[in-house]
């Protein structure tokens, strides 16, 4: 029998029969295979494409370096289309087919926590998805590693500067869904530090929500501020329509899909801001942001750094952190342990904490504010 030919290094996968022919390729070359559910089609495709290039980016580096244990690390890609549903459906497929060691880098609440639940009943590490819902770290999941900081300590930081900067009636845009209901309950718990409720909580329509009558009660609640938790393209619409009532009420935001909203919104997204969960991408500090620049340099020449590649790059060093702190073998199990072993780790001016019973992931969070050029300042 004919040798199978060997895998490129990422590739997305979009049937049954390319899974199996994919299969058997990885088992006959000894790859590290890692599956990748996340949004490549939909709204939030732009930020889906621009993770999966930060993240193919450290891989290739790593790979050209001779990669872990001797073994190159593929990452095997689904399109989620930012489904819930569909999440689901490809870890079990990732998974199941293609026998993959991790499931590694999806994005969005929705996706991220429907992913976390058919690996942890597959007993799956599920590596840096890149969501802050609360499901993600409470309580701690055996299988579930997140990287970026939490919903929650975003959602802190910009009440703080709401209220420092002298707003009280203050709203929140949230999903319509138990991780939504969530969001809200931790939001109402952080304005009563400041003995204030939500003026406006707004729930998001699961199916076809319309931008022009959340912005009709956004209006009618004539609210000082307004932040989300939701897709970053529904809330740009939102805005423009807000804006086009003349209502000043002052939008600010979680960081997911920042870049690709601003770029969105044009000159209009001057004054946004919003959290962020990295560093800054154009920043001369700390290391990781210019290895970032460098290594996109090589794996994507002309395309831009973004908050969004940034973090796709973080979360690929760490998930190789984790790899290379595992015995050589590599079953799932010891990607658990070898994740669990690197405690306090930095990854180049950014660091996580994990250990048994234990998944911080980061605690930073930064804000930007966007002006009308489609660019952020600090």
């Amino acid at each position: 029998m004919p040798a199978l030919p060997s895998a490129p290094a990422s590739r997305t996968i979009t049937g049954c029969a390319l899974a199996l022919l994919a299969a058997l390729a990885h088992a006959a070359t000894n790859d590290i295979v890692i599956g990748q559910t996340i949004a490549l089609t939909g709204g939030q495709a732009e930020h889906g494409k621009a993770v999966q290039l930060g993240a193919r980016a450290y891989l290739d580096k790593v790979n050209a370096a001779g990669g872990v244990h001797g073994r190159r690390i593929v990452l095997v890609t689904l399109d989620d289309a930012g489904s819930a549903a569909k999440a689901a459906e490809n870890t079990a497929m990732l998974i199941d087919r293609e026998n993959v060691l991790a499931v590694f880098g999806g994005i969005e609440g929705g996706p991220c926590v429907a992913s976390m639940r058919v690996a942890t009943e597959k007993r799956v590490p599920l590596v840096a998805c890149l969501a802050g819902s609360p499901e993600m770290r409470e309580p701690p999941n055996r299988y579930a590693f997140p990287v970026r900081a939490a919903h929650y300590n975003e959602f802190e930081r910009l009440i703080d500067l709401s209220v420092e900067s002298g707003a009280r009636r203050i709203g929140f845009l949230h999903s319509d869904s138990e991780t939504g209901r969530k969001h809200l309950a931790n939001v109402r718990k952080l304005l009563a530090r400041y003995s204030l409720d939500v003026a406006a909580a707004i729930p998001i329509p699961n199916e076809k929500p319309d931008p022009k009558r959340i912005a009709e009660q956004v209006v009618a609640a004539k609210l000082d501020v307004i932040f989300n938790h939701g897709a970053y393209s529904l809330y740009g619409e939102v805005f423009r329509e807000v804006r086009g009532r003349g209502a000043d009420t002052r939008f600010m935001a979680v960081n997911s899909g920042a870049q690709q909203m601003v770029r969105a919104l044009g000159k209009d997204a001057h004054g946004i801001i919003f959290t962020q969960v990295v560093p800054f991408p154009w920043g001369a500090t700390p290391q990781v942001v210019a290895e970032h620049r460098a290594a996109l340099k090589a794996a994507a020449p002309g395309a831009e750094p973004s908050f969004s590649s940034l973090e796709g790059f973080i979360s690929a060093k760490v998930l190789v952190a984790g790899l290379q702190r595992a015995p050589a073998r590599l079953a799932r199990e010891d990607l658990v342990a070898g994740l669990e072993q690197l405690g306090n780790h930095d990854v180049g001016g950014f660091a996580v904490a994990y250990g048994p019973g234990s998944r911080t992931g980061s605690v930073l969070v930064d804000t930007v504010l966007a002006t009308g050029t489609g660019r952020f300042v600090r």
